[in-house]
């Protein structure tokens, strides 16, 4: 489909025809004789509605199977070129109906009922009703159409990346979505019942979701996905934003943390010291177990235990691990969907969340980039760096040492900075730095922050909401307006209507397809702005860090002159 012009497809045929074949005569795959068989076999005839914008009628849909008993492949009527998209042959819906489901998408609009409503249209355009079965029925293979139709359409994911920023933002703001979500009604999630690698193949959950896709249209009496290991869903990136090795760490979840007594930089910062090591919690005194609770703000009993005293510490470290929930745990469906975009509002990378959204998930995000950004905005600042340091502490330490994500040591009162690394710099493209190394290509620079926008107030189980503010520093000024902004914008609007999916690949291929849609439309404006202020002999491109830029073009008296001045050198 990589040849279809997008959205610029119009039907004008005004006659179609009432049976459908593959113009093959030989097979496709092995070259042998294709049978056409008679009514009620394998390769016979079968009824199939045809669906344009003004017409809705039952055809005949033939099958041939090949004749060679290894092979057996059955052909169907799959032309695209004639403006029709084969939906196992009980359906063969025009394509200009595919891509106006499309721009309802587009929308922010739910996908069945942009379908209901093109079936209505249809409808009254012919004059005609369907039955209620009919139109359930008709429904479900339009709507199953449309996402295989979407899988076998051709695309670079790498499209969608920003051109001003390119694979390396210097800022990236978490957004969420806690009305995106797929209803647990028909899917059971399982969870290994082992322990089991954190990491995720991206490629092969992707590939998972469109040959569902795929294969429930080929054979539309196929029962969809009912079970679902839930530690296999991979988060969606550009692949160029993509880092080597994708984590999701939500079978790590502990849903009964609750939040307990106690300062939880207090205890990462014995930890970060070595003066406290939990693998041996046991082997402590209760002298000193009573100073590590004391120093973490922990109350406690000279009546309590050693048990009691260590269980106190356990708690808070467990409670600090999964990180401030912003949600109650969902009953009925899964726990929405986070992303980060760019101040472009480009989205950077996608994570659907099974289990209610906690830090976990945002620091799943940032370790899962090719570059963690020198700057994370999220309304949890200090809950997710300190996640962070617990469950990446050889990262962070190269980050930001024992400033658990601060400007400045969160121990002291907070402080104005100034990082000098964060102005905005000449363009230039620099790709001394290594691919897998800490230091960011922008700020060459090691330095990251967890910031808020003033939404965290210092409490006392959090003393240090305060130092993780943006307006700490002066060269973030310019981007706190910026970031305010997001959440009245058209684009944020369409990327938070309350969708409910019942259908797993349905609801993952969704993401994805708005994650690529609302970003490109942005991509697209910034190209058109550059289009306009080239000059005779100029194109745009993508640099190195995929930002784009203007070339000039040579033309061929231009090269035959530098050739000339070359060979005259040499002489």
């Amino acid at each position: 489909l990589s040849n279809v012009s997008e959205e610029t497809v119009t039907i004008e045929q005004t006659s179609w025809s009432n049976y459908y074949e593959s113009p093959s005569a030989q097979c496709l795959l092995c070259n042998s004789p294709l049978f056409k068989g008679g009514q009620n076999s394998l390769a016979g005839p079968q009824e199939c509605w045809l669906l344009t914008a003004n017409r809705l009628q039952v055809v005949t849909a033939q099958v041939k199977v090949c004749l060679n008993l290894q092979c057996l492949a059955l052909h169907s009527f799959t032309d695209i070129y004639t403006g029709l998209f084969n939906v196992g042959n009980k359906l063969l819906v025009s394509l200009d109906l595919l891509f106006a489901i499309r721009n309802h998408i587009k929308l922010g609009e739910d996908p069945r009922v942009a379908v209901s409503n093109i079936l209505n249209s249809v409808q009254e355009q012919t004059e005609k009703s369907l039955s209620p079965d009919e139109q359930v029925q008709l429904q479900e293979l339009l709507c199953n159409g449309y996402w295989a139709f979407e899988c076998l359409t051709v695309r670079d994911y790498n499209d969608m990346i920003c051109g001003i920023c390119g694979i390396t933002p210097k800022v990236e703001i978490a957004q969420r979505n806690v009305e995106n979500v797929l209803a647990l009604k028909n899917i059971e999630f399982t969870w290994p019942e082992f322990l089991s690698s954190s990491e995720v193949n991206v490629e092969d959950f992707w590939s998972t979701m469109e040959t569902e896709v795929i294969e429930q249209v080929a054979f539309p009496s196929s029962i969809p996905i009912t079970k679902f290991d839930a530690s296999i869903v991979a988060p969606f990136f550009p692949p160029l934003m993509r880092g080597a090795m994708v984590i999701n760490t939500e079978k790590d979840k502990n849903l009964e943390a609750q939040p307990v007594p106690g300062n939880g930089s207090a205890l990462v910062r014995l930890l970060q010291e070595e003066n406290f090591r939990l693998e041996l919690i046991s082997s402590y005194t209760e002298e000193e177990l009573h100073s590590f609770l004391t120093q973490c703000g922990i109350p406690w009993e000279a009546s309590d235990t050693k048990d009691q005293l260590c269980y106190s510490l356990l708690a808070l470290y467990e409670f600090v691990q999964n990180g401030t929930s912003i949600t109650q745990s969902p009953a009925h469906h899964t726990g929405g969907k986070i992303y980060k975009v760019c101040p472009h509002q480009v989205v950077c990378g996608s994570k659907y969340i099974v289990r209610r959204e906690n830090a976990r998930d945002h620091v799943d995000l940032l370790v899962s980039s090719r570059h963690w950004p020198p700057v994370y905005v999220v309304d949890t600042a200090s809950s997710v760096a300190l996640c962070a340091d617990i469950c990446c502490p050889g990262l962070t330490s190269q980050m930001w040492g024992k400033n658990q994500g601060c400007f400045s040591d969160p121990m002291d009162p907070p402080t104005y900075v100034s990082c000098p690394e964060l102005l905005d710099q000449h363009y230039s493209v620099d790709m001394t730095v290594a691919e897998h190394s800490v230091q960011h290509p922008i700020t060459k620079s090691s330095a990251r922050r967890i910031v808020h926008m003033g939404s965290e107030q210092s409490t006392q189980q959090d003393p240090t909401a305060r130092h993780h503010c943006i307006s700490l520093c002066r060269e973030l000024e310019p981007y706190s307006a910026i970031i305010a902004a997001i959440s009245d914008s058209r684009t944020s609007s369409i990327r938070q209507r309350p969708i409910t999916f019942e259908n797993a690949t349905h609801y993952y291929l969704y993401n994805r397809l708005m994650d690529f849609l609302t970003s490109r439309e942005i991509v697209n404006r910034q190209i058109q702005e550059i289009v306009q202020s080239c000059q005779p002999g100029e194109v745009v491109i993508r640099d190195a860090l995929y930002r784009l830029g203007v070339a000039q073009i040579k033309t061929e008296t231009e090269e035959d002159e530098e050739g000339k001045q070359e060979d005259e050198r040499g002489c």
